[in-house]
Parts: structure tokens; C-alpha cells; sequence
């Protein structure tokens, strides 16, 4: 009998760890949506819903896409519930795409838990809650595409950049702007903001990650605004002719095109066609890994440590990074 008992511990241990290992592979959708639909509003102008948004925190905070809260004298939340709050707009970030709302009434539902986005893995399976086409709480489900993209994203009124994106499959329309993306724990693991065109493909929509948004939102929250870091160049991604002409055994680095005046850049002697291939020591491939980098782990004023190639030449610089105006 015991050492039966034994090999039934061993084997309740061998269980655990592979239940531990398929986990990451599957989720339950249904007791998601049950554990957080409450946490999730409707974002209006008083006319017809404009997008969606969810609980931040305790404090009355509500947080959806900047394009969303952007050009409406007048913003309503509705809850869960059907309850209606009238709002104002606490701060909003054009890079970020992310907007913080304060309710006039005080909330007494939970606000969702935001994961850290840095331990998000591709092909991890997510569900977004929001109210595409004003249909209300519409959960739809996928898995992680793609990580730290940098994307151009036109809205209503205007087309801008925005890094740090998640990239998903799950199928978010419009309306869903300001939804979370969520994982199988129901954390937020991001923020929806855009979709490809429809008359140009389908399968690839987009969330700024929960660590940017946490930032962002807490800048937001505190200031009305977010200091967002620039380092002062334009760049692009090295195509295969560029690596041969320059003699790269790869295409991994952004080639500068452009150093603005009185920039960081310029002012710790980067120059037009240096290739910059790592910021402190993690490796830029393209402009996305160096945007999201920036984007998520520095701020204005801090020190970042470029490694570039000038002609055949490998150095390093140190930029004290700006604020973008």
C-alpha cells in the first residue's frame, strides 16, 4: 500500500505538469466572458455607441482608444447593467492611441486586472469582449499572431503611427475599439485599436499591450498627458539590396534616412545612414523592435545605449532620450 501511494503522488505530479504544459493552448471563453463582462461599457456620444472601453480602477476610470473619445462635446458610458454615466476625457495619447475617461457617478463593479504583456507568446489563445456594430458584449476568440508591431492606423480623422501592438486573429470590427484583449485568465493582456481594411484582408486586427497601457493610463490619470520618448530619426527597414550593398550578412537593423535637428540624435552624433542594430542590448531587427522598445521601457530623459554600424565600422552611442512634441 505504500508504495502504492508513492507512484499515485508521482503520477499526481506528472498530471499536474502536463495539464501545466497544455494550459497555455486552451481556453475556456465562457467563464472568461462571465468572469469580466460586468468590467466592460459601451462608449457613446449620446446619439449612437462610438466604441467600447472597460474599467481601469476604482477611481471612476474608464479606458478605450484615443480615436474613439476624440471629436465628441458630449461622452456617455454605459454599463453592464444599462446604466448610463456621463464622462469626461481625463487625458488622451495620439501615439499611444489610448484615451482615460471619469465618470460623474461612482462604480461599485470590479476593475479588470491587466497582465504583463511581456510574458504574452505567440500563438496564445485570447478572447476580446466589445460592441461591434453597436451589438452589444460580443465575444469572439483567437490566438496571439504577432508580437511589438508598428503599424499605421487610420482613423476618422487622421493617420498615425502606433507601436507596441499586439497582433491577433480574433475577430474585432468596428466598435470594438477601446475592448480588452484578454487571456485565459481574463487579465488584459491589451487594448483593441484597429483592424486591417476589410477590402484589403481579414485575420489581423490590433492591441496596444497592457504594459504600455498601464504606463500611458497612469500618466494620463496623474498629468491629463504622456511624455511620449523620441529619439529624433527617421528610419526604415533594410531590404536585401541594401545588405549586399552595405556587405551585411543580414537584414536585421533600421537604416537611418533622417536626423532632425536639435534631436537626441543629433545631439549624440547619429548620422544619416547608420545602421542601428540593438538599444541596450536587445537586438533591433526592424523598425518595430526598436519603437516598441522605446515605446514600453524609456522615458524622456533616460540614457539608452545604441549599437550601430557606420560604413563597415560596429559602434556604440548614448542618446539621452527626448519627448516627442
Amino acid at each position: 500500500m505504500g508504495e502504492a501511494t508513492s507512484r499515485l503522488d508521482i503520477l499526481e505530479d506528472e498530471m499536474r505538469d502536463v495539464a501545466a504544459s497544455f494550459s497555455p493552448s486552451l481556453i475556456n471563453a465562457s467563464e472568461v466572458y462571465q468572469k469580466v463582462r460586468q468590467s466592460i461599457v459601451k462608449i457613446s456620444n449620446g446619439e449612437r455607441t462610438v466604441g467600447s472601453g472597460f474599467i481601469f480602477d476604482a477611481q471612476a476610470h474608464i479606458v478605450t482608444a484615443h480615436h474613439v473619445a476624440e471629436n465628441h462635446p458630449n461622452i456617455y458610458v454605459i454599463l453592464s447593467d444599462g446604466s448610463i454615466s456621463p464622462a469626461t476625457v481625463t487625458g488622451s495619447c495620439q501615439h499611444s492611441d489610448i484615451a482615460v475617461l471619469t465618470l460623474e457617478d461612482e462604480l461599485v463593479v470590479e476593475p479588470l486586472v491587466l497582465a504583463d504583456s511581456a510574458t504574452v507568446r505567440i500563438g496564445e489563445p485570447v478572447v476580446t469582449i466589445g460592441n461591434p456594430f453597436d451589438l452589444t458584449e460580443t465575444l469572439t476568440s483567437g490566438i496571439v499572431s504577432q508580437i511589438n508591431r508598428f503599424v499605421e492606423i487610420e482613423t476618422d480623422s487622421e493617420t498615425h503611427w502606433v507601436a507596441n501592438l499586439i497582433q491577433f486573429d480574433a475577430a474585432a470590427n468596428f466598435g470594438n475599439s477601446g475592448g480588452p484583449l484578454l487571456n485565459s485568465k481574463g487579465e488584459v493582456i491589451g487594448m483593441v485599436v484597429a483592424r486591417v481594411k476589410p477590402d484589403e484582408g481579414d485575420g489581423i486586427y490590433y492591441a496596444v499591450s497592457s504594459n504600455k497601457l498601464r504606463e500611458v493610463a497612469a500618466s494620463l490619470i496623474d498629468q491629463g498627458s504622456f511624455d511620449y520618448p523620441w529619439l529624433g530619426v527617421e528610419i526604415t527597414n533594410l531590404t536585401p539590396q541594401m545588405a549586399q550593398d552595405r556587405e551585411l550578412e543580414t537584414t536585421n537593423g533600421v537604416l537611418v534616412k533622417k536626423v532632425f535637428a536639435d534631436s537626441p540624435a543629433e545631439a549624440a552624433g547619429i548620422k544619416i545612414d547608420d545602421i542601428i542594430v540593438a538599444i541596450d542590448g536587445t537586438v533591433v531587427r526592424e523598425v518595430a523592435d526598436l519603437t516598441s522598445y522605446l515605446g514600453e521601457y524609456k522615458s524622456p530623459d533616460e540614457i539608452a545605449t545604441l549599437e550601430l554600424i557606420r560604413d563597415t565600422t560596429k559602434m556604440e552611442l548614448s542618446v539621452e532620450i527626448g519627448k516627442r512634441e
